[in-house]
């Protein structure tokens, strides 16, 4: 089953898409993100970061799988985090709606029933970041 969410944000995809493309950046708009660190650039970087929600605190890491800077598009694996979750490849990608209006779009493919809820409440917590991040 395909999972996507998509937001539109106020602001012009080239910035969009160079706060989404920076690998090192997730803390800047993913609330949850206390620290993160990177090893690596471009594809098969990895990005291990610490998340604290309420009274859980987990630390998840993923592989960045493909980054497309023509098509505003980028694949990432979850290599460790919440079981539901762990080994889903995520899709992200920033479309033009305007000069500066565009759509960020997160999907994955769910075999897990019970994954798709949590999916997509990563997925809100991260457009809802990106796009205050921006329009602020």
């Amino acid at each position: 089953m395909k999972i996507s969410q998509s937001t539109q944000i106020k602001d012009s995809v080239d910035k969009i898409w160079n706060t989404l493309s920076n690998f090192d950046g997730v803390d800047k708009y993913f609330s949850v993100v206390t620290s993160s660190e990177v090893y690596g650039t471009g594809p098969g970087a990895k990005r291990k970061y610490n998340v604290s929600m309420g009274n859980q605190e987990f630390e998840m890491c993923e592989s960045l799988q493909s980054l497309d800077n023509v098509d505003y598009f980028m694949t990432v694996k979850l290599l460790d985090g919440p079981i539901q979750l762990r080994g889903m490849t995520f899709t992200y990608n920033v479309r033009k709606i305007d000069d500066n209006k565009s759509d960020l779009v997160i999907s994955t493919d769910v075999e897990n029933p019970d994954a798709g809820p949590m999916a997509k409440s990563f997925f809100a917590l991260i457009e809802q970041g990106v796009q205050k991040f921006h329009e602020l």
